[in-house]
Formats: structure tokens, C-alpha cells, sequence
């Protein structure tokens, strides 16, 4: 069962022209549920703040992706590889992977996360930064 208060603030994300584009973090997709609350954790205990490092259900990321890319259709909303990211994002999630979204605002926060993700078996790896969407392997 979803936290009401927890779900209102997983929505805070920053946006680009509607889509959601959250400079400063790392989305992570994991096909297995296990492995992303075991990196959840293991940051938590490394010194993350829970609301840094925010699990996500597979259920939540399809109803949020699919909302977001069938309410923001606009030429300014599909400029650049955002809406494909979602997209890929909104396959994973049917697939049902499971998601962190990790604040890691800098390349020092994002090496860090990156090598406790690397523990586990991983999908994919997305940074998000002012003018790039980076593949983190």
C-alpha cells in the first residue's frame, strides 16, 4: 500500500517543458524488486537520506510515464531524448521493473551511487543533466 504523503512527494521531480527531466539525479531500473530496495538500503546505511535515494514500483512508474508522455505532446516537450527516455522508462516498468531515483547532483554523487548500484544486476542507468541525458554503465 502506497504512503499518500510519500506518493505527493515522489512527485516533485523537476520537469523540461512538462516532461519529466530531474536534473541532478540518477533513475536506475532494476528487473528485479529485491535488488533495488537492496541498493536503496545500502545507500540509506552509506549515508543517503531516504527521500535521496526514492524506490519506485513498476505501477507507479507506468502511471506516471504514460501520463506524462500523453499529456505533454507539444514540439517544445518532444525537443530532445527526453520523451524517449520516458518512453523507455514506461517500457521497463511494463516489464515490471522496479526504479530508484537517486539525487546525485554532481559526477563525484554520481560515481558514488553508481558503484552500489553495480553490486546488483541492473537494466539501465540514466543521468540527468542541464542539456544531457547520459547512459551510466
Amino acid at each position: 500500500m502506497v504512503d499518500k504523503d510519500k506518493a505527493i512527494e515522489k512527485q516533485k521531480y523537476p520537469t523540461s517543458f512538462g516532461l519529466f527531466y530531474p536534473i541532478g539525479y540518477v533513475v536506475v531500473a532494476f528487473s528485479n524488486k529485491e535488488d533495488a530496495l537492496r541498493v536503496q538500503q545500502d545507500l540509506i546505511a552509506g549515508g543517503y537520506e531516504r527521500d535521496d535515494c526514492v524506490f519506485f514500483s513498476s505501477k507507479e512508474v507506468k502511471m506516471a510515464a504514460q501520463e506524462n508522455l500523453d499529456q505533454n505532446q507539444g514540439f517544445l516537450a518532444r525537443y530532445g531524448w527526453a520523451d524517449e527516455a520516458i518512453q523507455i522508462h514506461l517500457d521497463s516498468a511494463q516489464e515490471g521493473s522496479s526504479f530508484l531515483v537517486i539525487y546525485a547532483p554532481d559526477k563525484l554523487s554520481s560515481d558514488r551511487a553508481m558503484n552500489v548500484v553495480r553490486r546488483v544486476p541492473f537494466e539501465f542507468a540514466h543521468g540527468y543533466h542541464r542539456l544531457a541525458i547520459e547512459i551510466l554503465k
